[in-house]
């Protein structure tokens, strides 16, 4: 399946589903920009880049991380990569930025019923990286923390967990998914 044709399916998949943080205005933008894209969404050299979150709770609490060069505290993620799945990027940036591991809350074959959300996110110029500015297409998972006697390794990033007031306003409403 052309990564196109997956994220298409991922904003119908959306439009059935009862977020209150998708609204159809925002599918709406994100199929028009879609639409207009030139290339392969993995490419980092579009004006469109595709993008997974990991949306992981421990109890109460979310794993976020702070983003080195846009400086917010944001959901680990990162950029699909050539012939990578938008699912299988979540779980990778998770286990790479906050150095534990995330698993699927759904069965495999189900991956599309733990997305719980998707953005069109503006990334501003990035000199250090020489990027222009560009956008994410961003897809959201909900994942769940692996059970493991394994400590976690070394997070690339700081990593904290926060409670729903600590959370920035934009992912307060992901804790209505807490023991979902």
């Amino acid at each position: 399946m052309m990564i196109e044709t997956e994220v298409s399916a991922a904003l119908d998949y959306l439009t059935q589903q009862d977020f209150a943080w998708v609204t159809l205005n925002k599918l709406r933008k994100i199929k028009e920009e879609l639409l207009k894209a030139e290339g392969d969404l993995r490419n980092r050299k579009t004006a469109l880049h595709l993008s997974a979150s990991a949306v992981v709770f421990k109890q109460e609490k979310c794993f976020f991380i702070m983003h080195p060069y846009l400086k917010q505290i944001l959901l680990p993620a990162g950029h699909v990569e050539p012939g990578e799945k938008p699912y299988a990027c979540a779980i990778r940036e998770f286990k790479e930025e906050t150095g534990h591991q995330a698993v699927s809350s759904i069965h495999e074959a189900s991956q599309l019923k733990s997305l719980i959300d998707i953005n069109l996110i503006h990334i501003p110029r990035n000199s250090l990286k020489n990027e222009a500015s560009h956008y994410h297409i961003d897809l959201r998972y909900q994942l769940k923390l692996a059970v493991t006697n394994k400590q976690p390794i070394n997070a690339e990033l700081p990593v904290f967990l926060l409670k729903k007031e600590q959370a920035p306003c934009e992912f307060q409403g992901y804790y209505t998914l807490v023991n979902v």
